[in-house]
């Protein structure tokens, strides 16, 4: 861990400290955007306080838990560091469900001081507005030009320390129950600090906001925004063809997002319609891939990819260098952050040497202050050294790139032999007709379980069951052969783009 004393000082502040940092030098300097309205650093400040201020004046108070409909929109942003400026804890909640349902739904022990929603306005899930302020038996509009309370909110936000809660992100649950994750702010801001440097990220570019803010690596994107100053334009929806229209109109630079989403973008070569020569970065987490696919995707989108590895409970935790040719790039999920140690570990708990697969356990500053309300937990996942054990496997190589094998979860266990999900994927995604693939295990009556693979085909191509069964011969072992192959046009995805191994899994089993 290299932790220097400017990312020291960079991890002391909230994300309130940064807005008013940048109101005060740029303020008429766009942050936040849509197709509607340009906000500035000026603008943003000023509602960031108004919210807050009605916040205090509704009884908020340091440590008090806000569940917050965690709409795709610039108010969500806006709204959570208001939260956050006088020190209470906002949950993020996801949009697609009311909150009281949601929180429900999570199995999470948690019970909101207050509520903020839009949704019974009927309002969609990148909809700003209609906000609506429930706690302490009253329901109040939440509006970003109220006045009064200053006195107030500069003593409350004077409180707050980097160290303290900043807000909790619930685990997505694709493939198993949801956790309440808790994040510090310098859990936020350590991010961007140890990020930023490696990417050449800076007030020049222009992000777009495609992954939910509920789930950490939509958060994120918007911390690095305003760790660095750059705008951040929030598109009305998702829709492939319409975001391509946005990256060629908004001169968008940079895109977070998951694998599944950039190999959309390039689907039956819709891409080479737009002029998109202002993307140059493009960081990819939250899935597997091949060499081959990055390589691709690369080439056609003209800009640089760097993977990355990170979760909820440890936003950051290895990524590639921005100047590292190709080669290196496409290997792993790149090296460690400056500013997080990681080991990996046998079934005994010894730490293990260069190239041997095992648990990876991480250390360093974007680590969680543990799951909310649940200390026990905290305490199986968090050793006494302060080391999360992710419960991903993995290894590094001799030049310090990380490499990730799967969830301890996903691994199947055939005929008492242990095979990776992921590397199953990548093999039959090296195969020529494959665009993507997903593959869980499922009930096999010869063995317990066995891998079944859900399989797009690139266009043109056109493959039996049977038929990928055959080519999967020439890149599978025995052991790692499907008991069964479904061919679809499109993988079903979580909210965050993410392959959905539930709903894979139970399309599988059928039949």
């Amino acid at each position: 861990m290299n932790i220097t004393e400017t990312k020291r000082q960079q991890c002391q502040k909230t994300l309130y400290h940064y807005l008013k940092d940048h109101a005060a030098h740029t303020p008429d300097k766009v942050w936040l955007s849509n197709e509607r309205e340009e906000v500035t650093f000026r603008d943003a400040l000023g509602r960031v306080e108004s919210a807050a201020m009605q916040f205090l004046a509704c009884g908020m108070k340091k440590g008090d838990l806000l569940a917050l409909r965690a709409t795709r929109c610039i108010d969500t942003v806006l709204l959570a560091v208001a939260a956050a400026s006088v020190g209470a804890i906002a949950a993020l909640t996801d949009a697609h469900f009311p909150v009281q349902t949601y929180l429900r739904d999570t199995g999470v022990k948690m019970t909101p001081d207050f509520i903020l929603t839009n949704e019974e306005a009927d309002e969609g899930i990148s909809a700003g507005g209609n906000w609506k302020l429930s706690g302490g038996g009253a329901t109040v509009p939440v509006t970003f030009d109220a006045p009064g309370g200053r006195a107030a909110f500069e003593e409350a936000a004077a409180a707050v320390r980097a160290e303290e809660p900043f807000m909790i992100i619930f685990t997505s649950g694709s493939t198993g129950v949801s956790k309440a994750v808790l994040l510090s702010h310098k859990n936020c801001v350590a991010n961007p600090a140890d990020a930023m440097p490696l990417f050449g990220q800076g007030p020049q570019d222009v992000a777009i906001a495609l992954l939910p803010l509920n789930h950490v690596f939509g958060f994120a994107v918007a911390a690095c925004s305003l760790f660095c100053g750059h705008e951040l334009f929030f598109p009305q929806n998702i829709d492939i063809e319409y975001i391509l229209q946005c990256i060629e109109r908004r001169k968008i630079s940079v895109i977070y997002s998951v694998p599944t989403f950039f190999l959309e973008l390039l689907k039956d070569g819709r891409n080479r319609r737009y002029d998109l020569s202002s993307l140059r970065l493009g960081l990819m987490a939250g899935g597997p891939f091949t060499a081959e696919q990055m390589r691709f995707i690369e080439g056609e989108l003209g800009l640089r990819l760097m993977p990355g590895y990170g979760m909820s409970e440890c936003v950051g935790v290895s990524t590639s260098n921005f100047d590292a040719p190709v080669e290196e790039r496409a290997a792993g999920v790149g090296k460690l952050y400056p500013m997080t140690d990681a080991y990996v570990i046998g079934e005994d708990g010894q730490r293990l040497g260069c190239g041997e697969e095992g648990e990876i356990c991480v250390r360093g500053m974007t680590l969680m202050l543990g799951y909310y309300n649940d200390e026990e937990a905290t305490r199986e996942a968090i050793d006494a050294d302060g080391f999360l054990h992710t419960g991903d496997l993995g290894y590094f190589d001799a030049d310090g790139t990380l490499y990730i094998s799967g969830r301890k979860k996903d691994i199947i266990i055939r005929s008492g032999n242990n095979i990776s999900t992921v590397g199953v994927e990548k093999k039959i995604m090296s195969l020529p007709c494959v665009y993507t693939a997903s593959v869980v295990g499922i009930r096999d009556a010869k063995s317990t379980e066995a891998p079944a693979a859900m399989v797009v085909l690139k266009t043109g191509c056109a493959r039996t069951e049977g038929e990928l069964l055959h080519e999967m011969e020439s890149v599978l072992t025995r052991l790692e052969m499907p008991v069964r192959v479904m061919v679809v046009p499109a993988l079903p995805l979580t909210s965050s783009g993410k392959p959905d191994k539930q709903k894979i899994k139970a399309m599988l089993s059928e039949g």
